[in-house]
């Protein structure tokens, strides 16, 4: 069975339509809203892992806030050093609390101190949105904007 993290994989390149319309938020039923938790609860779900993220409902999750606060009282992080393949990784890009954005784990540079993650809802360079993009994409992020590491 494929892993999520190579389900996440299949999909880069997938852009969406005009307004967030996009095959993950119409698999959870909530289409054109930012989509980056429900393709990463689409990856797991497709590859038989649904029950590690139902943070929200047997489709996993919409909101990266529900998922991190989900993962925090199962007591499911991990220090970003130590991040794995197929964890989630969760991502600050401004200032307040609460995170803005989500993707699959898909390496670890410890020694340049930044993840490789399968993204959904992301652009596909830093001149667009990071957290409400038009696509999937393979992203390097700094630790820096890294805000927590769930193991599912």
């Amino acid at each position: 069975m494929p892993s999520a993290l190579d389900i996440a994989t299949t999909q880069i390149g997938y852009v969406e339509q005009a307004n967030n319309d996009n095959k993950f938020g119409k698999w959870y039923g909530l289409n054109n809203e930012p989509w980056c938790a429900m393709f990463v609860s689409w990856c797991f779900v497709k590859a038989g892992l649904g029950g590690l993220i139902t943070a929200q409902s047997g489709k996993g999750f919409s909101s990266c806030d529900r998922a991190l606060k989900w993962f925090t009282l199962l007591d499911r992080l991990v220090p970003v050093g130590k991040a794995q393949k197929g964890d989630i990784a969760f991502f600050q890009f401004d200032k307040d609390t609460q995170p803005d954005h989500i993707g699959i784990v898909a390496s670890n540079n410890k020694k340049l101190k930044h993840l490789t993650c399968i993204e959904g809802n992301t652009s596909s360079d830093m001149s667009g949105s990071q957290a409400n993009g038009d696509g999937v994409y393979k992203r390097k992020r700094k630790y820096a904007l890294v805000m927590a590491v769930a193991r599912p």
